[in-house]
């Protein structure tokens, strides 16, 4: 290959690669350690999760496009994140990261995205240190 041939195969190759990994972020929720049947989200719920106690919830009216918090507390845990799926459609990339706020409790502004064909059934995902927490919900009209 030559210098010239490497310099226009390269940007081409970079943007293939980062098309794979966004590509990868939308779809099928990750694989779940636990699945939580939750009545109320608002209200919170609890569940363990590889041995520790685990509290989870949203505050504010759920709805697309209308900012709300997803919190969590978890004991020791280190990095946690959320995202929002709905399952057999892809609803774009939205990971959200929770930030610390001391005695176990992560939080983050998170705002649903709409979906075209109108449906409300969604599952949120929440990673803790690796392990997932799929929750299924349903969002305010």
């Amino acid at each position: 290959m030559t210098g010239k041939t490497f310099w226009t195969a390269a940007p081409l190759l970079i943007i293939a690669l980062a098309a794979g990994v966004l590509w990868k972020g939308g779809g099928e929720p990750p694989v779940a350690t636990v699945t939580l049947s939750c009545a109320d989200l608002v209200a919170g719920c609890a569940t363990r999760l590889r041995g520790r106690d685990i509290s989870l919830g949203l505050s504010g009216v759920v709805k697309p496009l209308k900012p709300f918090q997803v919190w969590v507390k978890a004991a020791g845990a280190g990095k946690v994140q959320a995202r929002f799926v709905m399952q057999g459609m892809d609803m774009g990339f939205n990971y959200y990261t929770l930030r610390a706020e001391g005695d176990d409790l992560f939080r983050a502004r998170v705002t649903l995205p709409i979906c075209v064909s109108g449906r409300r059934d969604w599952i949120m995902a929440v990673e803790i240190d690796g392990a997932t927490i799929q929750v299924p919900f349903t969002s305010e009209a």
